[in-house]
């Protein structure tokens, strides 16, 4: 059996040992010792930067280990066309990002477009989405007319009306807007029964061929008021 003293020693060693490997600890730098080697974007995005994504890791991700994940999704999330970020690392040295990109279910003004969690993404070219329904109205609105939009959609349907957008002013007066162009008037009275006045009277404005509807003011108590494309040139676009 070893004696005190042998006993000694070896503590003393083990001790020593550890303090060097804690001091070597305290030196190594993972992000310089474990640098990231190799970047991949999954998830196929067609409209996010993914040069200007990659460039956004580069510059926040020091190395493997000491990226934090949640600062760096965050950061990601904030840019355009990005909706959802996932993060992973890949042993030896390979960061994953999976990109999900916004879906669009309306345009915005003149440059941007509605997702369907009802947030506002942009500026963006949008003739590309001149398919998608036309909205306007001050921010933080983009939901309730979307809503109304299909709401007045479903109601003006049957009567052979296609809508194609709804715009709301600043005093939140709004106007429907119809594939052939015309505009319907509806002030700022948000209860869409009186759009069976415009219904009822579908059959009669379409017996006139000679003229196309250019706008149908709404905002009476009772019945309504048409202006006719040529009526409307002529008079600056007012008559009614």
């Amino acid at each position: 059996m070893a004696g005190p003293g042998l006993r000694l020693l070896a503590g003393m060693g083990l001790a020593g040992a550890l303090v060097l490997g804690f001091s070597l600890w305290l030196h190594f730098d993972p992000d310089q010792h474990l640098p990231i080697g190799s970047i991949q974007i999954a998830g196929e995005p067609r409209h996010a930067d993914t040069d200007a994504i990659l460039e956004r890791v580069r510059a926040h991700a020091p190395g493997f280990v000491g990226t934090d994940l949640e600062v760096l999704r965050e950061e990601l999330q904030a840019m355009p066309w990005v909706d959802a970020v996932q993060l992973r690392r890949r042993w030896p040295d390979t960061l994953e990002i999976h990109v999900t990109e916004p879906v669009p279910v309306a345009q915005w003004g003149d440059d941007h477009l509605v997702d369907r969690h009802g947030r506002l993404f942009g500026p963006v070219d949008l003739a590309e989405w001149d398919f998608l329904p036309a909205l306007a109205g001050e921010d933080g609105r983009q939901v309730v007319l979307m809503h109304r939009y299909l709401e007045v959609s479903a109601r003006l349907a049957d009567a052979g009306f296609e809508v194609v957008g709804v715009h709301e002013g600043k005093r939140h007066d709004w106007t429907i807007h119809l594939a052939d162009g015309a505009e319907v008037l509806m002030g700022r009275d948000v209860n869409l029964n009186r759009l069976g006045q415009l219904v009822r009277a579908a059959p009669a404005l379409r017996a006139r061929e000679d003229a196309p509807i250019a706008r149908v003011d709404l905002r009476y108590p009772h019945g309504l008021a048409v202006a006719w494309a040529e009526e409307a040139d002529n008079n600056g676009g007012n008559a009614r």
